[in-house]
């Protein structure tokens, strides 16, 4: 996978896709928004030897008003929160944070708050902020079209484009000129959850309350939803869908069935049907909130924000989850949503960090299901992401 070309000064201009994801989005975003592009300003390459960040793996927790970064590869070392340029505060979890497939670039969505006029009241803008993770320094922000939350974002393969959630609709950037294209509306009663971007960046799940919609990213077009009859985790920003390791079923938790219990529930990605799904009803009430996989795809990770607890869920074959394993006491005081709301993976596939939607990261071995000490982040954290430095 080559470099991100558009993050010098003389590179900045279209590059030719080389998957179909990445041509529906340069397609889409074509078309800006009421016929005008939204540019940020350019950002020069730093100085030579002038890099500020950190060395080794690197996790990336979202907050509403920072982003803090944890050197993971030198015993999971807080560096100083990286501000968000935006004004006023988003709701808990309104926000979602990805990284370009060479570390140089972070992005996240979210909101501020648009200062009211003579004709209107205060209303939210949706945003799509670039982070310099060389420079550890957020860039100009790129509005970007819709209203109602924004709780998920992917970067694809490329590097060259993304998709943030803004309500009900999927929104493409293109990174070669951090421009907003047109949006694709998945339809009224479609906020969007969550999104699972397979591993070469052609299939692409949307998770909605009571269903999946497949996009066709070669066509823009949203397919028919498909229907699991789970609702989305209370908690905010729940991220609860994910691809297996080998790209055959994307999985999805939520709480469904007669009692509202927790689900976890795979869809065939060859046939777009859910097969069988795995209950938590013998744990007693649960709100699956996120889910990994394994990388050898035996085992799905999901945090419960009832309990505040992991279940591991057998998946080769698909069996009844092992016992939950109950996080430590909440360290937070105050600002957060006071439950777990993200699971992310280390890169050694073993070690995963737990976001405890307060204002700390718990790490979790899942082999012999330890926690580690936590590790405290800014205010009100709800997503993660593990990125190699740049």
């Amino acid at each position: 996978m080559g470099p991100i070309r558009h993050h010098t000064v003389a590179d900045r201009r279209p590059t030719s896709r080389s998957t179909a994801v990445a041509t529906m989005l340069v397609l889409a975003a074509s078309v800006a928004l009421g016929g005008c592009s939204l540019f940020s300003s350019p950002r020069p390459p730093p100085a030579p030897g002038s890099s500020l960040a950190p060395t080794g793996v690197v996790g990336y927790v979202a907050c509403p008003n920072a982003v803090t970064p944890i050197e993971l590869a030198r015993d999971n070392t807080v560096e100083p929160d990286i501000p968000l340029p935006i004004t006023g505060t988003p709701a808990p979890g309104d926000f979602a944070i990805a990284t370009s497939p060479n570390g140089r670039w972070a992005y996240v969505v979210t909101s501020q708050q648009v200062s009211p006029t003579i004709t209107s009241a205060q209303t939210a803008q949706n945003l799509v902020i670039p982070i310099n993770l060389v420079t550890q320094r957020a860039q100009t922000p790129i509005p970007i079209p819709g209203s109602g939350g924004p709780h998920a974002i992917v970067v694809f393969p490329d590097g060259l484009t993304l998709a943030a959630s803004s309500g009900n609709t999927l929104v493409p950037v293109d990174l070669t000129d951090d421009s907003a294209g047109t949006p694709l509306d998945l339809g009224a009663g479609h906020a969007v959850f969550g999104m699972a971007l397979n591993a070469a960046g052609t299939s692409l799940y949307v998770l909605v309350s009571g269903a999946v919609i497949p996009v066709d990213t070669g066509r823009a077009t949203a397919g028919a939803p498909i229907p699991t009859g789970l609702t989305v985790s209370s908690v905010y920003s729940p991220h609860g869908i994910a691809f297996s390791a080998d790209g055959s079923t994307v999985y999805v938790v939520g709480q469904g069935g007669k009692d509202f219990g927790g689900r976890l529930l795979p869809i065939s990605v060859a046939t777009g049907t859910p097969e069988p799904e795995a209950s938590f009803d013998k744990f007693g009430i649960a709100a699956p909130a996120s889910l990994i996989v394994a990388p050898n795809g035996a085992m799905a990770y999901v945090v419960d924000s009832a309990n505040n607890w992991v279940n591991p869920v057998p998946l080769t074959p698909l069996a009844v989850p092992t016992p939950p394993v109950r996080l430590p006491a909440l360290v937070g005081v105050s600002g957060g949503t006071q439950h777990p709301t993200d699971i992310v993976f280390a890169p050694d596939g073993v070690t995963a960090f737990i976001v405890d939607g307060f204002d700390s990261v718990v790490p979790y071995a899942t082999t012999s299901q330890i926690y580690g000490r936590p590790v405290p982040v800014c205010t009100g954290a709800s997503s993660m992401v593990v990125a190699r430095a740049p």
